[in-house]
Formats: structure tokens, sequence, C-alpha cells
């Protein structure tokens, strides 16, 4: 039972987050939009800092599990990681959006509390990144890969510039096309 109600808080935070802002995270606001009291919060994550951390922590392991899934969809060989991303983790622009402004609201929130509380997800990223490493493509392949999703990222929360379906299909079409030709020049 504690998990679900820790869950439910963990929701209430973000709902918080992503409708009033970071600077709106306030423990009675979240006890408010979880419809509990603080007292009842409180006996979950004493602290925000406890509750912002386990945002990062449930997000890193959110992402994690999104590109160890997009990994085991694909055939092995050279590019598995990065041809796995490509194809089960940058299809669809309104689901890609809406999950990126998801894990984005804990990461910029411990970034705006105390930059400590990222390390989660900093870990997962690293992983990703060795994972891309040892993808068995030339070197700067992979790599190109996880700078564009990057920076689509980047682009979506930051509201520089929108992600719509046309531009996903263009990004992902050059980026699965670069991919290919490496995989040719490896045959």
């Amino acid at each position: 039972m504690s998990n679900n109600i820790s869950e439910q808080l963990l929701e209430a935070a973000e709902a918080v987050i992503l409708r009033q802002g970071i600077g709106n995270l306030t423990l009675s606001a979240v006890a408010a939009e979880a419809g509990m009291s603080k007292g009842g919060l409180l006996h979950h994550f004493p602290t925000k800092n406890n509750l912002i951390e386990a945002l990062v922590v449930r997000s890193a392991e959110q992402w994690r599990k999104s590109y160890q899934d997009a990994f085991q969809k694909r055939s092995e060989g050279p590019g598995r990681m990065s041809r796995g991303l490509l194809d089960y983790c940058m299809t669809d622009a309104e689901d890609w959006t809406e999950q990126m402004l998801h894990l984005s609201s804990a990461v910029f929130t411990a970034l705006a509390q105390d930059p400590k509380l990222v390390q989660p997800m900093r870990d997962v990223h690293s992983d990703l990144h060795e994972r891309l490493m040892d993808d068995g493509l030339p070197p700067g392949v992979s790599e190109a890969v996880i700078a564009a999703m990057d920076g689509l990222w980047l682009n979506c929360v930051l509201g520089l510039a929108p992600i719509d379906q046309p531009r996903l299909n263009r990004v992902r079409q050059s980026l699965k096309e670069m991919v290919a030709t490496a995989l040719e020049s490896l045959a």
C-alpha cells in the first residue's frame, strides 16, 4: 500500500510541476494535489529533497526501461542500441514529447533545488552512453543518434522548437540512413 501512496504523491508532484512550474513545487501543493494532508506526505517524503530525489529516481528508471525495451526489440548485431532507439523511442512525436516533458520535470526540478539530486539520471544516461559506445558502429555514429535525441529533448522541454511528427520523421529517417550506411561499411 505504501508504494501506491508514494507513487500517487510522485504523480501529484509531477502534476504540480507541469501545471504550475518548478517554483510552485511545495510540500503543501503536492499534498493538496494528492488529496492528502501535509503530515501524510511527510510520512512518505520527510523533506522536499526526498520527494525530488524520488522523482528523479523514478524518471531515471523509466528512461532506463524505455531504452532497454528498445534494445530487446531489435535483432542482435552492430548498432542494436542505436537501431532500437530510432525504431522505438523516436516514432510518435506526441507520445515522445509527452514522455520527455514528464521525465524532464524531475530533472529540472532537481537542478533548481540541488544539482546533486540529478545523479540518478546522470547514472542512467551514462549507462546508455556506454551501451552506445559499445554498439559496434564506427566512431561517432551512435554518438550522433544520442546527440540528436538529446537536442530534440532540449528543444521540446525548453520550448525552443516544436517537435511535430514530420520533423521527428525527418530526423529519425536521416539518422537511420546514417546507421544503415555505417552498417554497410562494416560488411
